[in-house]
């Protein structure tokens, strides 16, 4: 047997036999992979996208994601039975024995390592500052240590100090360029900062090094800001790699739908497709929440509050859903529920201005303007400061309480952070016209419209400054101007009227007045208006129709009486404009220019002793009123 053994062992080193089985377990071994390859392909690897980052409602930059490619925020393994058990009591959150043991090992050594563990420790806790310390130590004391430029970065992230945080990241990846993590944290801080440019491109170099559900969220992060910067077809092949990777995760397919265009068609295919994801993942509060935003759009409003408290229902804690509802239900004036949905969201994250910027809105809108300036304070100083539209409701607010020094400085301000900004030039017109300083306020206007030049509410204030200022052609400019960036700009068509009217261009103000009211009968002015210029044009039957559909609309305006019983005596209806200025004197018995009409009409109608009476009075009242003399003379004749 010995002998037959050696033969076959000999024969077996000697032939092909071996190359053959190496051949066949090579064969064999490609095969699994490429069944493994299939099988992979075929995976649902769900990843978990922040409800916020996913709203098309909610556009507040997410912190930087904490993503690794592998186990670098955690405490590094080590050979050390002590670093062991350290980390070991670090994992059970048992931060005092943890600490202890570290400073315990640092005592006798000073190692990067249990530096960088320590540091990782104080940043489970929160204890930022602490955190940085260890990190810089660790650092310094093995410069080539990536994790503890990862760790460090990613604390001063936390700290808020983005710009450092940005150049720690970089140092890492100088120094480790596959860091996947460190990149698409970069990226991420990159877009937080608004430098989406340069955020696009480091979030698709970290789609490039990461592999699995890392590379589909940064495909996804790189979709989302390709779509902030309009650049709708690169965003899409993101969304549409992303679903690829990750064919059961909802969050590419959401940011695929939000690519549609704003048009009712669109929405209607939107609507369809949010649908299919809901599907595909029952309750995915983001398709929720962009669901709502299109049911609200289409006048739906009970289905897009049940959608959101649907999304609410199924994650309470989710953010965006309680801030988009709270949005939705201060569009719809229902004060008290916004207030709870914003106090809701400041309660779970004190950080958030946009919460505190809207019950700013909330306390305005329910004239409650002392809490306004305390919100849109607040939600400066959480800002920082860089709350340009914070300032401008600020601004608002202070008007509405008079304070116009201090509206000024809140629109001023509102200017220094966001250069070029019409709205705010807008309101520092409306508050120069408001004190009838026409110089300031022109200037404030053209600037508004030098940035914006279709701004029809400033084309239509320079209207009002121009008139002021006695430049009728100027002013009928300025309207037409607006009109015809607006056509159904009931105001600016008024103003345009006034103005021809006053040029006595009487048959162009009544053809204005007439196309006003024929969009809106109850507009009382313009029938006053319409009445005024028949009577200008000496109409006055169309006069005293105008003025009494005016009184209609209006029965306490005692101008509106006034006008009336000039047609009325116009029309040669004296009894009836006696008895209409009566009414008017005895609703008002101050205004001399009343009694001065209700004289003219009683003299008119024969009754020159009751004449006299009404005209002592009106003289008493207002011994310079214009016309008062000439009546008197009138009344002496007879």
């Amino acid at each position: 047997m010995s002998n037959n053994g050696s033969l076959w062992m000999r024969l077996f080193r000697e032939s092909f036999v071996p190359v053959i089985i190496v051949i066949l377990g090579i064969f064999l071994m490609l095969l699994y992979v490429q069944f493994r390859a299939e099988y992979d392909a075929r995976r649902v690897i769900v990843i978990d996208i922040p409800a916020e980052a996913a709203s098309v409602l909610e556009g507040d930059a997410s912190e930087a994601a904490d993503t690794t490619g592998g186990s670098e925020h955690e405490a590094s393994g080590a050979a050390d039975p002590e670093q062991q058990r350290a980390r070991a009591l670090m994992a059970q959150k048992n931060w005092p024995e943890a600490e202890k043991l570290y400073l315990g090992i640092l005592a006798r050594q000073r190692s990067s390592r249990a530096l960088k563990d320590l540091g990782i420790l104080y940043l489970k806790k929160g204890e930022l500052p602490r955190a940085l310390e260890y990190f810089n130590k660790a650092v310094a004391a093995n410069p080539a240590d990536t994790s503890a430029l990862f760790n460090r970065a990613r604390a001063l992230a936390r700290s808020g100090r983005t710009r450092e945080a940005i150049d720690g990241y970089r140092a890492l990846m100088a120094k480790q360029p596959n860091h996947f993590a460190g990149q698409y944290n970069l990226a991420e801080l990159l877009i937080k900062q608004g430098d989406k440019v340069a955020g696009a491109a480091a979030m698709e170099a970290a789609a490039k090094l990461g592999s699995g559900s890392h590379k589909a969220n940064a495909l996804y992060s790189l979709g989302q800001v390709r779509h902030e910067l309009g650049q709708n077809d690169a965003a899409a092949k993101a969304f549409e790699s992303a679903i690829r990777l990750q064919p059961g995760s909802p969050a590419p397919r959401v940011g695929l739908v939000t690519l549609e265009p704003d048009t009712p068609e669109s929405r209607v295919r939107a609507l369809a497709q949010y649908r299919k994801i809901l599907e595909l993942a029952p309750n995915y509060a983001p398709a929720l929440v962009n669901m709502a935003a299109i049911l609200n759009a289409q006048n739906k409003r009970h289905e897009a509050e049940q959608a959101l408290r649907q999304a609410i229902q199924f994650d309470p804690e989710d953010i965006a859903a309680h801030i988009n509802l709270g949005l939705m239900l201060l569009e719809h004036k229902r004060w008290q529920d916004a207030r709870t949905e914003f106090e809701w969201v400041l309660q779970h994250d004190a950080t958030r201005a946009s919460a505190h910027f809207n019950l700013g809105r909330v306390a305005y809108a329910e004239k409650d303007y002392d809490n306004a300036i305390n919100s849109y304070q607040a939600a400066l100083k959480t800002a920082s400061g860089e709350y340009p539209e914070a300032q401008l409701n600020l601004g608002l607010t202070y008007s509405a309480k008079n304070d116009y020094v201090a509206a000024l400085a809140a629109y001023e301000a509102a200017l220094k952070t966001r250069k070029e900004y019409p709205e705010a030039w807008y309101n520092m017109g409306m508050v120069y016209l408001r004190q009838n300083k026409n110089e300031q306020a022109e200037n404030a206007f053209n600037n508004a419209v030098r940035l914006w030049p279709e701004y029809e509410q400033a084309w239509f204030n320079l209207g009002v400054v121009y008139g002021n200022s006695g430049r009728d052609q100027e002013a009928v400019d300025a309207y037409r101007k607006a009109l015809s960036i607006r056509p159904d700009y009931p105001q600016a068509q008024l103003n345009l009227a006034v103005r021809y009217a006053k040029r006595k261009e009487y048959t162009e103000a009544i053809r204005l007045y007439r196309e006003i009211l024929a969009h809106d009968e109850s507009y009382a002015v313009a029938w006053f208006d319409l009445g005024s210029a028949y009577i200008g044009n000496r109409q006055p039957a169309e006069a005293v129709a105008a003025l009494r559909k005016a009184v209609e609309l209006d029965p306490s305006n005692t101008k509106t009486l006034r006008f009336l019983g000039r047609a009325l005596l116009l029309d040669k209806k004296e009894s009836e404009a006696v008895q209409v200025l009566q009414n008017a004197v005895a609703a008002d018995p101050a205004d001399a220019r009343l009694r001065l009409e209700l004289a003219r009409a009683l003299r008119q109608n024969g009754r020159a002793d009751d004449a006299s009476v009404e005209l002592a009075k009106a003289r008493q009242l207002d011994p310079k009123l214009r016309g008062i003399e000439g009546e008197m003379q009138n009344s002496e004749e007879q």
